[in-house]
């Protein structure tokens, strides 16, 4: 079996994504990371129903094993979580932030009809999150014995008890969803088909190289369209929270900030700085890569094109889009 390239197997989906990062930060084969992440179910008839009036995206018609990307975000607009879904017919999985689940099973929750057969369920222990990201995490799955050509992503995809899908946001990285039970020899399998088992201080520069967000961007201290999350609001459903906002911020087409990837030779500090010519730079995250610094933040708009900033401290980072 030939196995097929990375952009082969993710326009073999019906939706189509868009490498985000550069690769050449990848491994050569895979990495494999256990990601903390919140997992909720919602069991019932009208589960789809359900959601399609909390998450920022249309879930009527998923089909079953499908998956839709959105977000659970507050009247303001502003985000609360991630919202990654799988259909199970009858019952959904959401996949969201660290810590973040049990706010947004109570969101879940407080939504539902009185007189809806639904029940809002807590499976952040029982089911964990792995990713595989590299230049050819496919191999490693075709040594168990799953068809690559199958992973996508806009379904996900039973193999005994686990569940495989690609990132949207990064065609590089698989997501795997598999019981906390098995997790440990799901990554042992991995890791003798070729994968490399890697810690969370490397998870965090594989994912600002490649893009990846997590709670430090999906807060309620941000709106998705600073961040680059169009794609993940759906203006043209039922009302969902926050949808006013955003179609409002659509209409008008001006943003205060983005999101960018921040390079230095030297450490980028973390957190708000004032930075001259700039104005406010909201670092979320950063972390030591090759000698200096990488980091995502939070910039002017205004600010998008230039090439540099320099911090305070006398810092110099180069500018990069996401």
């Amino acid at each position: 079996m030939r196995i097929p390239t990375q952009t082969e197997r993710v326009d073999a989906g019906s939706h189509s994504v868009e490498n985000m990062g550069n690769v050449n930060h990848l491994h050569p084969v895979a990495q494999v990371f256990s990601v903390p992440s919140s997992v909720s179910v919602v069991e019932g008839v009208s589960t789809l129903e359900h959601l399609n009036r909390i998450v920022s995206v249309d879930t009527m018609n998923m089909p079953v094993l499908g998956r839709h990307d959105g977000l659970i975000c507050n009247a303001n607009g502003r985000i609360l979580d991630n919202a990654t879904i799988c259909n199970l017919g009858g019952q959904a999985i959401i996949l969201g932030n660290h810590a973040t689940g049990e706010i947004t099973r109570e969101n879940l929750a407080s939504g539902i009809p009185w007189d809806a057969d639904l029940v809002v369920k807590d499976a952040d222990q029982a089911i964990a999150q792995l990713v595989l990201i590299g230049n050819a995490p496919l191999r490693c799955l075709v040594g168990l014995g799953i068809n690559p050509v199958e992973i996508v992503n806009d379904k996900w995809v039973e193999f005994g008890n686990c569940l495989f899908s690609v990132n949207w946001r990064c065609p590089e990285a698989i997501q795997i969803l598999v019981p906390t039970s098995h997790r440990e020899s799901l990554v042992t399998a991995l890791v003798e088909n070729g994968a490399q088992q890697s810690d969370s201080e490397q998870w965090q520069i594989v994912r600002i190289s490649s893009g990846i967000l997590d709670h430090r961007e999906l807060n309620p201290q941000n709106l998705p369209f600073e961040l680059g999350l169009e794609e993940l609001i759906a203006l043209d459903k039922g009302c969902y929270p926050g949808q006013e906002i955003h179609a409002r911020m659509e209409s008008r087409g001006a943003l205060a900030r983005c999101l960018v990837r921040l390079r230095s030779s030297d450490s980028i500090p973390e957190g708000k700085s004032k930075v001259d010519n700039v104005g406010s730079v909201t670092v979320t995250q950063a972390c030591q890569f090759e000698g200096g610094g990488i980091a995502l933040a939070l910039i002017p708009n205004a600010a998008s094109e230039i090439d540099s900033i320099t911090f305070g401290n006398g810092v110099i980072a180069k500018v990069q889009s996401i």
